[in-house]
């Protein structure tokens, strides 16, 4: 089995301690080479140790744990990231499929997460930009991954998006469309926008990009031509939105 070697990045001494403690007595083949507790000295330890997996908290007394990937030439490590909350950092690692733990740490979901990201199931380099957009764009634009790879949609422009066998289909107010294997509820966790209106689980709509609801029939009319059937519930729903 092959040594899983570790950086442990937090700006608290007893936490990167009890991190340690717990991967060396709970998490077999993970060894930690070195700790940091600053930006400065992160950048260090990372280029000098090259380490397989790196435990990083959010937030930092001078910053946060971003501003260290953000001065990396390149990701080649996984990631965990350890924090106590920080609800909108944690709404776009979730999106983008990093691994989030939260303190103080549960050990069977520490094990999990150690067991989870060595299978390599995240592309870490492409996940980081999607964080890095949503955050920094404050969550106006969100990443779509599709087929022909990683695109950048401003939230605004989103007419609605539709739950569909694999994923969801996004509707821009141009008529363009695209498919995402994300969820809806997943899309609905980090558009902030409060003009979307979630309608169970099929619907997200813009209600900037309705035309109008027919009272006589069950369609909703979008400005972009698209015409939605609803259901009963879902008739509901938008016409509790709309009063």
């Amino acid at each position: 089995m092959k040594t899983i070697r570790a950086v442990v990045i937090d700006d608290e001494i007893k936490s990167r301690e009890v991190i340690k403690a717990l991967l060396e007595n709970f998490c077999e083949g993970v060894e930690v080479v070195a700790e940091a507790g600053d930006i400065q000295e992160s950048l260090r330890v990372l280029n000098q140790y090259k380490p397989d997996l790196v435990f990083l908290d959010i937030t930092l007394k001078e910053g946060d744990s971003f501003q260290i990937l953000a001065q990396l030439d390149s990701i080649d490590f996984d990631i965990i990231f350890v924090t106590a909350y920080d609800e909108y950092s944690v709404r776009a690692l979730k999106f983008s499929g990093i691994t989030c733990l939260f303190k103080p740490l549960d050990i069977d979901e520490l094990q999990s997460a150690v067991k989870k990201v060595t299978r390599r199931s995240t592309d870490i380099g492409l996940a980081y930009e999607m964080v890095n957009d949503i955050l920094t764009s404050r969550f106006t634009r969100i990443p779509i991954i599709t087929t022909s790879g990683l695109r950048f949609a401003d939230v605004v422009e989103i007419a609605y998006i539709m739950q569909c066998e694999e994923g969801v289909e996004v509707h821009f107010r141009s008529g363009e469309v695209m498919k995402s294997q994300r969820t809806l509820d997943a899309f609905a966790d980090v558009i902030m926008n409060p003009n979307f209106i979630k309608m169970g689980k099929r619907l997200l709509v813009n209600k900037a990009h309705i035309d109008f609801k027919s009272k006589s029939d069950k369609k909703l009319r979008i400005r972009n031509g698209d015409v939605l059937e609803l259901s009963s519930d879902e008739l509901k729903v938008l016409a509790e939105q709309m009063a």
